[in-house]
C-alpha cells in the first residue's frame, strides 16, 4: 500500500472537523448574502459577498468530497490487502494441517519403530538364552555320554 498518497485517520478527522466547524457560519453568511443579493442585485458589494460565501461553500464541499473519496480509496486498498492476507492465511492453514498430519504420521512411525526395536530386543534375548541353554545342554549331554562310554 502506498501510504504517502493517503492522509492518516487523524488528518482526515481534523479536516472533517475543520469543515464542520466552518460550515454553519459559511452557510449563515450565504443565506444572508443570498437574500441581500436577490433583493438588491445592483449592489456590487452584495454581489461580491454572495460570490465569496458561495465560493466558500463550494470549496468546503469540494474538500469534503475529496476527503471522503480519499477515505473510500484507502478503504478499498485495505480491503484488497485484507483479501490477500486472508488468502495467505488459508494457504498457511492448509500447510499447517499438512504439517500436522505429517508430524502425526512421523510420531506414529517413531512409536511403531520403538515397538519394533523392543520386540527385536526381546526376540534377541530369547534367542540368546536359547543358544546358551543349547550350549549348556550340549555340555551336559556330552558329559553324561562321556561318563557312560568310559564305563
Amino acid at each position: 500500500m502506498n501510504t504517502e498518497t493517503f492522509a492518516g485517520p487523524e488528518q482526515n478527522n481534523e479536516k472533517i472537523h475543520s469543515i464542520k466547524t466552518q460550515f454553519f457560519s459559511a452557510l449563515d453568511d450565504f443565506k444572508k448574502y443570498y437574500v441581500y443579493y436577490h433583493k438588491n442585485p445592483e449592489v456590487t458589494e452584495f454581489q461580491n459577498y454572495y460570490a465569496n460565501s458561495k465560493g466558500q461553500l463550494q470549496t468546503m464541499s469540494k474538500d469534503l468530497f475529496l476527503t471522503t473519496n480519499n477515505i473510500d480509496r484507502h478503504i478499498e486498498i485495505l480491503d484488497e490487502e485484507m483479501k490477500d492476507v486472508a488468502v495467505k492465511l488459508e494457504e498457511e492453514k492448509k500447510l499447517n494441517d499438512e504439517m500436522t498430519r505429517i508430524f502425526t504420521n512421523l510420531q506414529n512411525t517413531k512409536n511403531g519403530s520403538d515397538i519394533l526395536i523392543d520386540d527385536s530386543k526381546e526376540e534377541y534375548n530369547k534367542q540368546y538364552y536359547a543358544n546358551w541353554e543349547m550350549i549348556i545342554g550340549i555340555f551336559v549331554v556330552s558329559g553324561i555320554l562321556a561318563t557312560q562310554f568310559r564305563q
